[in-house]
């Protein structure tokens, strides 16, 4: 298959600390890829560095044939949802989604923010300050942001993180959605029920280096371990706080 995402032995370092150590990636077009790691295994500053917010220190990244640092044909085809989520508690749902819609220009907008808000269920509070809203609410609201470019590639750090069942369901069934549409998902998670559920390949990584990739069957292959994605994440992180 076609490769979308190419991350070629990225490097990023904080001072002496190096999060992100020689990663590569690549990940095809149409994909449900999972990405995991403990906590501090640099997870967030990959996405970061795929996303253009920050530069790695070396390496190559290439998204659907635009290298960087060529960010705006990347910039009009991707979509984000980061871990932490900046909203504007006074806004209503709609003036949020326009503001965006706005920024990138959408034509015909308020028909655009009408849809986003059906697909992600929030059309009865669409007039409601997302103040107001429940943290499960403000989620699908922020996937709904991430969709108003009509992204192809959407990347998602943590999005069920902190939500009961029915609001982690919602969200994993939207994502099913998207990607039977088309549109290449890469997902950070810690919930790894849910990545086995929803995840076509997966990487694990640890100390910003790739620890191993591919599909749960070849992982078990590669690894030896018959078990589930939790016992072979565990093996190869020795993380007992999943």
């Amino acid at each position: 298959m076609k490769t979308i995402i190419s991350a070629n032995n990225l490097i990023k370092s904080y001072g002496s600390i190096k999060a992100v150590d020689g990663l590569s990636l690549e990940i095809a077009q149409g994909e449900f890829f999972g990405f995991l790691g403990p906590n501090g295994a640099g997870k967030t500053t990959t996405i970061r560095m795929l996303t253009g917010i920050i530069e790695p220190n070396s390496g190559k990244i290439t998204i659907a044939g635009n290298a960087y640092p060529n960010l705006k044909p990347i910039l009009n085809m991707i979509g984000v949802v980061p871990e932490s989520r900046g909203f504007y508690d006074w806004m209503t749902a709609k003036e949020y989604l326009l503001f965006f819609a706005n920024l990138y220009g959408i034509s015909n907008p308020h028909k655009k923010i009408d849809e986003l808000l059906e697909k992600v269920n929030l059309s009865d509070r669409k007039n409601s300050t997302i103040g107001t809203f429940s943290r499960g609410m403000k989620q699908r609201l922020g996937v709904a942001r991430a969709l108003v470019n009509d992204p192809k590639i959407l990347f998602l750090d943590e999005p069920t993180l902190g939500l009961d069942p029915q609001g982690q369901e919602e969200i994993q069934n939207l994502l099913k959605q998207l990607n039977k549409s088309g549109v290449t998902i890469f997902l950070s998670s810690h919930q790894l029920n849910e990545v086995s559920n929803l995840c076509s390949r997966v990487a694990i990584i640890n100390k910003g280096r790739l620890v191993v990739q591919g599909t749960i069957a070849e992982l078990q292959k590669k690894t030896n371990l018959a078990g589930s994605l939790k016992d072979i994440f565990l093996a190869l992180t020795n993380n007992n706080h999943v």
